[in-house]
């Protein structure tokens, strides 16, 4: 029993410091979003890569708390970078619409990953509490949501889009 409390807290301290990264990252987006156009394209390149070390930091603690969404996660973060990579020479040109449009993507993402993160940690603490329980729960919603159909006799209906 105390390896489960223990394992949950631990899961609980990564969930935390994974939402306290995207927090600092969010704020240091929208600061050079809104700076003046010769500031954006100089901090341009250090933002992208304070991207890079917070997706490498955040991957590597989800791999940590055994996140099993973890490939759709790297490949979300994959074309993300690969996005800002693609229009930093636009930037660097002097194109700061694109960049800030780029940008204001990028925290519409990290926003929607904030809240997929702190239902993967919540899936996770499930896991370590007892096999099949909250995991197994989160699973079936992702199926609902995603268009299928739901378990036989699982309550609920399929999601109209």
């Amino acid at each position: 029993m105390m390896r489960s409390d223990a394992g949950n807290a631990r899961v609980q301290v990564i969930g935390s410091a994974m939402r306290h990264a995207r927090k600092v990252l969010c704020s240091r987006i929208a600061r050079l979003v809104a700076a003046p156009n010769p500031e954006f394209v100089a901090g341009w390149p250090l933002l992208v890569a304070e991207v890079e070390a917070a997706f490498r930091h955040e991957e590597t603690l989800m791999d940590a708390a055994g996140y099993t969404g973890l490939q759709a996660h790297l490949a979300d973060n994959a074309l993300a970078l690969c996005a800002l990579h693609r229009v930093t020479p636009q930037v660097e040109a002097g194109d700061t619409d694109l960049g800030r449009e780029a940008l204001c993507a990028l925290a519409a993402i990290l926003s929607l990953h904030r809240f997929t993160a702190d239902l993967a940690i919540v899936g996770t603490q499930g896991r370590a509490r007892r096999a099949g329980g909250a995991s197994a729960r989160f699973a079936r919603h992702d199926r609902i949501a995603a268009g299928g159909a739901a378990p036989q006799g699982a309550p609920g209906k399929r999601l109209q889009r």
